[in-house]
């Protein structure tokens, strides 16, 4: 049976850096490295020429070292950043190597390098294995590279170490009602628990993937991440209702947020509400743009009236030749003709056409 982790294991990307600047202590001669220098053709360094980054003295401790990479990131120079936090590791004493393994980990996330990121965060889980923000982070990479299985072992791993740290006995990753049974409280590495409910999108167990976002907005409830994972999570499985409420939440809260006003879009669109979905789509594209996906997805659904119109629409309104209108609206022509005919009910409306699913492969549009 796992141990129970103590709180302070839980170490989220945020109290790292705030940790480190705590860590500054007195020069060690013993700690020293004798000339700090370390290759910089370094297989987690990928940024600038270093000979430009810094005219400071050497650090003298790995602790120093990392306050100045914190120092260096919170002044948005990245590279710097980078540069400290692997000197840090050029020292004989490797206290705190796994905090800088994981802030390079970090840098490299955000740069969207993930293999590097990848390297760096298990560098960091394999000198401190009980820590679940980094596992955590490992899976979260390995889901970004495409690895489901290893990514869906790792996410697994951090959020049975965050239900043993809870105490949490009814858990269990095996049974069909784990994603119910699971408690989230402020400790919980919320990227792991968000990871799992993709995989279970993406696995189609919808019900599974909207429990787990609901426990994370329990903890949060103004998660950007969890709000615009359960919207179109609602999307998916067809319940459009919850689906609008979600997603304008998101967009309300969030109104830079692009994902948030495509899943809105999307929305609208399968419940053939396109209008609604032009005034989404068109936040966050160009007026031909909207108007070209809106005739494109209707198209995919099987209403050919609506997507020939539409696209119509995106061809007068862009200001040049657009290539992809044209092809999708020769493509919705073409099947419009070859689609059987489809039985009306007496309960047309006028968002209702004379549609019928059609299964197109081809997400290029």
């Amino acid at each position: 049976m796992m141990r129970s982790i103590p709180a302070t294991k839980k170490i989220t990307a945020a109290s790292l850096f705030a940790l480190s600047l705590l860590l500054t202590g007195c020069a060690s001669s013993e700690n020293s490295a004798k000339d700090n220098s370390i290759d910089f053709e370094h297989e987690l360094y990928n940024g600038k020429p270093t000979l430009s980054l810094s005219n400071e003295f050497p650090p003298e401790t790995p602790q120093e070292a990392i306050v100045r990479g914190d120092r260096a990131y919170l002044a948005n120079d990245s590279d710097l950043a980078l540069y400290e936090y692997i000197r840090a590791l050029g020292f004989p004493s490797q206290e705190n190597a796994d905090q800088a393994y994981y802030k390079i980990g970090y840098i490299h996330q955000q740069r969207k390098n993930y293999d590097l990121a990848k390297l760096a965060y298990s560098r960091a889980a394999l000198i401190d294995k009980e820590n679940i923000q980094y596992a955590a982070s490992i899976g979260i990479v390995e889901l970004k590279m495409g690895e489901q299985d290893n990514a869906r072992k790792q996410l697994l791993r951090a959020v049975s170490m965050d239900q043993v740290r809870q105490g949490n006995k009814t858990y269990d990753p095996d049974k069909d009602t784990f994603a119910r049974d699971l408690t989230v409280d402020e400790l919980s590495p919320l990227n792991a628990y968000i990871g799992l409910g993709i995989l279970a999108d993406l696995d189609a167990r919808h019900s599974d993937a909207q429990q787990i976002y609901q426990a994370c907005l329990r903890v949060d409830g103004k998660s950007q991440k969890a709000l615009t994972n359960l919207g179109y999570s609602y999307y998916l499985s067809g319940n459009l209702r919850q689906a609008e409420v979600i997603n304008r939440r998101a967009s309300t809260l969030y109104p830079d947020n692009q994902r948030a006003w495509s899943n809105l879009g999307l929305t609208y669109i399968k419940a053939k509400r396109y209008d609604d979905a032009n005034d989404a789509f068109s936040r966050i594209m160009p007026q031909e743009k909207a108007l070209n996906d809106i005739g494109y997805f209707a198209m995919l659904a099987g209403d050919y009236e609506a997507a020939i119109n539409y696209l119509e629409q995106a061809i007068n309104a862009s200001p040049t030749y657009y290539a992809k209108a044209y092809q999708n609206l020769k493509r919705a022509k073409k099947l419009q003709i070859s689609a059987p005919p489809v039985k009306l009910t007496n309960k047309r409306d006028a968002e209702q056409t004379q549609a019928t699913v059609y299964t197109i492969t081809d997400t290029d549009h």
